[in-house]
Parts: C-alpha cells; structure tokens; sequence
C-alpha cells in the first residue's frame, strides 16, 4: 500500500492526467483511512463483465473466473473494478451488487483504492465513465460510488 500510494500521482501523470487532478491525489489519499491491517480476502484484481458465469434461465450469477494475479488484502480494493467495470460508475447498480455481501464502503475509499490499484488509469476511466464538471476527487468518488 505505501508503494502505490508514493507512485500514485507519477502513474496517472504517466498516463496522461492533467495537473489540476495530479495536485489533488496526495491529499485526498492523506484523507481516506485506509486499513493498515484490514481483514485479509483472497481478491480477483480486476474484476470485469466478462468474468461473471451466468445462468440464462432467469439470469443468476452462477460464479466468477479469469483469476488475474490474485493476491490478498482488503476486500474493497476488490470492488474498485466492480464499480468501474461491472456497474460502470452507476452507484445504483453498485448498491444493488453489493447488498447480498452485506457491506458497503464509503465512495472516497473506493476512489482511494481506485487510485492505488496496481492497473489504476484515470484519464481512461474518466473518458469512459465521465466526471462532474467541478472536477475534484471527492465528487469523483460520489458520481462513480456514490450511495445510492
């Protein structure tokens, strides 16, 4: 976690963010509580639409496949991708996903997460999922995970 978060702002400046966003990072991150020794889940990586199994009678999720460099951590960082891929920054659909786990996690950190993730790219998210005009980092975390 302190690797990502002391290369976060060089890694979205490497893909293209302008400045107004990159000045921001740090001290968004300095305001998410992040775990320091969060409960420990096998996570996916980069969960994406096209790893859900789905039974076509009735459309129920059946399982989950294509394990990408799996590792272990907090079990939001996980949820990065759902709200990114699977939900597409619709906090609605997000809300609906996750209820049967019984959780939730604050929008600010799963942006945190979001800019810490090791495939983290948010010129290209944004260009995909759009952002509010006034182009701060916590309206972010509420347009893309916000409680709905």
């Amino acid at each position: 976690m302190d690797r990502q978060r002391s290369g976060a702002v060089e890694r979205q400046r490497e893909r293209g963010r302008p400045a107004a966003w990159l000045e921001q990072i740090p001290e968004f991150l300095a305001s998410v509580p992040l775990p320091r020794a969060p409960h420990r889940s096998l996570l996916h990586n980069e969960v994406m639409q096209q790893h859900f199994l789905v039974d076509p009678d009735g459309w129920r999720l059946t399982g989950l496949c294509d394990f990408e460099p799996a590792m272990i951590g907090f079990r939001a960082y996980d949820f990065v991708g759902v709200g990114l891929f699977v939900t597409r920054g619709d906090p609605q659909r997000l809300a609906r996903l996750t209820r049967p786990y019984d959780t939730s996690f604050a929008p600010a950190e799963l942006l945190a997460y979001t800019l810490l993730h090791v495939y983290s790219n948010l010129p290209w998210y944004i260009r995909e999922l759009g952002a509010p005009a006034d182009g701060t980092l916590p309206s972010l975390a509420e347009a893309w995970f916000g409680t709905a």
